[in-house]
């Protein structure tokens, strides 16, 4: 009964291993976000701080 508690997470954990180094060897992963979407997201950010300031002035 021992043993299949401990096999049991064991492999779990091992094949989760295995899938982020598969992962890791890949360049692009898929949804990962770029350069762009990270300037789209920093200036729509900006504008919306801005467009609030503006509002309540």
């Amino acid at each position: 009964m021992t043993d299949q508690h401990l096999t049991q997470p064991t492999a779990d954990l091992e094949q989760r291993i295995r899938i982020y180094e598969k992962m890791d060897q890949d360049p692009d992963w898929p949804g990962a976000l770029q350069a762009i979407d990270y300037t789209i997201i920093t200036l729509l950010t900006l504008g919306l701080v801005v467009t609030f300031y503006l509002w309540g002035f």
